[in-house]
């Protein structure tokens, strides 16, 4: 390593690295990963407090991408940007094992496994094999690797196993309970749906005035104090979602526990049990290393698209992209990048996309209907609608939810702006209302 400054880290005198590969740097192996490579010269960002580096300190190469572990256990708790569990009870925001990616209790913990599947058949990927009943308010199900299928040559009995335990082997490919998904590439589907069918927020102006459609994306942009928090607090609480995913991007912790405190309080109406019991939480508040906030939307979406293909319907908040922003202009002024507009680096645009554009209503390998929708809230410095983040953002979304100030501050919730709000499905959706409505007596279609 020769030369450390804040997140930014050079490293020399290491062949072979990859881009987007994980560095484990430093006597305390904190994660980086690699942006850019020049010959044996590379510039790593550092995703963990980078305190006590020094030139001189060996970086060692893991040939892997930064991933997350998918498996039982996911609902109800608290995970930071890398997908390292902050809590084993979801009202505590304490690190059990710093600088590791597993959680200890999860890793020793036995989970109950249920085949579906009989030994000898033939399985495509996506098929489920079983089930793990005992992981949250919705059914688990373990499904046949992307890539993999075959003659099933041996299922597990039904009975206890570990996250790292063979469930399955296929066609000689083992296939344990848990597994590994790198966070920057998008989970394989068959098919994009191409219908329009609503997801209800729960908020009336929200599905009457500017719906979201399921695999859509929506941004909701508005100055401090505009509500936006309490608005994707109330939607994560009421959408007819199956699960949640919520990311507290550099957000205050103070937010944070209050959607933890709201959602371990809240009887859920669908299962009866509470309501933090469908929800993935990550989070990244502002006293959290910089570029982990960089990394937590990635790793939210993966753990939606890990759900998603299970067959569930899923959102995932984002609070806020903007911040988000701040973590890559910080970055790249370090860097020396030539700076765009407002200090942002040129890629912007492209980063908010490769967010945005994982959302999707789709065909899963497995045949079933599912979608992730994605709500990512944007806070524009002085409440500036022009600056960048918010006018890119408006690129790649179908809906936009603006918050007004003189609504918030004449005590009007949601303060939504019904000027500068848009739904670019309201006429989609308003005819499949139609088809769908209930068709009473003395009621037309739409009811």
């Amino acid at each position: 390593m020769v030369h450390v400054s804040g997140p930014l880290v050079e490293i020399e005198g290491v062949g072979g690295l990859s881009m987007l590969e994980l560095i484990a740097v430093g006597p305390r192996r904190i994660s980086a990963e690699t942006v850019a490579v020049s010959g044996t010269r590379a510039t790593l960002q550092a995703y963990e407090y980078t305190g006590g580096l020094k030139a001189g300190d060996v970086a060692v190469p893991t040939g892997a991408e930064l991933s997350g572990l998918m498996g039982p256990g996911l609902l109800g708790h608290v995970f930071d940007g890398l997908m390292r569990p902050l809590s084993s009870a979801a009202m505590w925001l304490t690190p059990e094992r710093s600088g590791s990616g597993e959680d200890p209790t999860a890793l020793v913990r036995e989970w109950t496994f249920k085949p579906q599947k009989v030994a000898g058949t033939f399985v495509n990927s996506g098929d489920v094999l079983g089930t793990v009943p005992d992981s949250g308010s919705v059914e688990h199900r373990v499904l046949v690797p992307a890539g993999v299928a075959g003659q099933l040559d041996w299922l597990a009995p039904e009975g206890l196993v570990h996250l790292f335990d063979t469930v399955a082997v296929i066609a000689g490919h083992e296939v344990p309970l848990a597994e590994r998904c790198p966070v920057r590439r998008p989970r394989p589907f068959r098919s994009r749906q191409t219908g329009t069918v609503p997801l209800h927020t729960g908020q009336r102006v929200l599905d009457l005035m500017f719906p979201v459609a399921r695999g859509a994306a929506a941004a909701v942009p508005g100055g401090f104090g505009t509500g936006k928090t309490m608005m994707l607090q109330q939607i994560a609480k009421w959408s007819d979602a199956d699960v949640i995913v919520y990311v507290g991007c550099g957000e205050r912790g103070n937010e944070m526990a209050d959607v933890l405190e709201g959602l371990s309080q809240l009887e859920d109406g669908r299962t009866g049990g509470k309501l933090i019991d469908r929800t993935v939480i990550i989070a990244n508040t502002s006293n959290m290393p910089m570029m982990a906030r960089e990394a937590s939307i990635f790793t939210g979406i993966t753990v939606a698209e890990y759900y998603r293909d299970m067959g569930y319907d899923v959102v995932v908040i984002a609070d806020s992209t903007s911040r988000w922003a701040e973590a890559l202009r910080e970055f790249a002024n370090r860097n020396g990048d030539l700076p765009a507009e407002e200090g942002y680096p040129a890629n912007l645009a492209s980063e908010l996309a490769s967010f945005y554009e994982r959302a999707g209503r789709v065909t899963t390998l497995g045949g079933k209907t599912a979608s992730v929708t994605v709500i990512g809230a944007v806070s524009p410095p002085g409440g500036d609608m022009t600056e960048p983040v918010t006018t890119d953002s408006q690129r790649f979304v179908r809906s936009l939810w603006m918050l007004d100030r003189d609504l918030a501050y004449s005590r009007h919730y949601p303060a939504v702006s019904w000027t500068g709000s848009f739904a670019r499905d309201a006429e989609a959706l308003g005819m499949w209302h139609t088809a769908n409505g209930d068709p009473g007596p003395g009621r037309g279609a739409a009811g």
